[in-house]
């Protein structure tokens, strides 16, 4: 798992190119923000797409674009069809100047979450479940 050298530091990971450093880092990274997103109005399932798309572009990113997703009318707590959807319009500079942190090249982490939700679903129709 790629984990940026700073948030690598904050973790005391001391070598990133060691997989098994990473992957502990990559893990801590990935509940840290799906604590951050951690309410009960937040189905279980949006709340790790959030995270995804945090571990991504950042958390600032995604709450600008949940802020975004409620002043349009949309479902600030669903990530398909709703964040995602705001999210993109941060790649815009007269929008992304009116959001907290800024512009993002949004494409990334929205392509990132639909790419793993497409790897899961298609895992989840070729192993039994028990």
């Amino acid at each position: 798992m790629q984990v940026m050298p700073r948030t690598g530091l904050e973790m005391k990971i001391t070598d990133l190119e060691d997989p098994d450093q990473g992957i502990a880092a990559g893990s801590k990274v990935m509940a840290r923000y799906s604590n951050l997103f951690n309410s009960p109005e937040i189905p279980a399932k949006d709340r790790i797409r959030f995270a995804l798309a945090s571990y991504n572009c950042g958390p600032g990113h995604v709450d600008d674009a949940r802020e975004l997703a409620r002043e349009m009318g949309l479902n600030r707590n669903k990530w398909f069809g709703n964040v995602e959807q705001a999210l993109l319009l941060l790649s815009k500079r007269e929008i992304a100047k009116k959001a907290r942190y800024g512009f993002c090249r949004c494409e990334e982490p929205v392509k990132y979450v639909s790419e793993i939700q497409d790897r899961y679903d298609h895992y989840v129709q070729i192993v039994p479940m028990r």
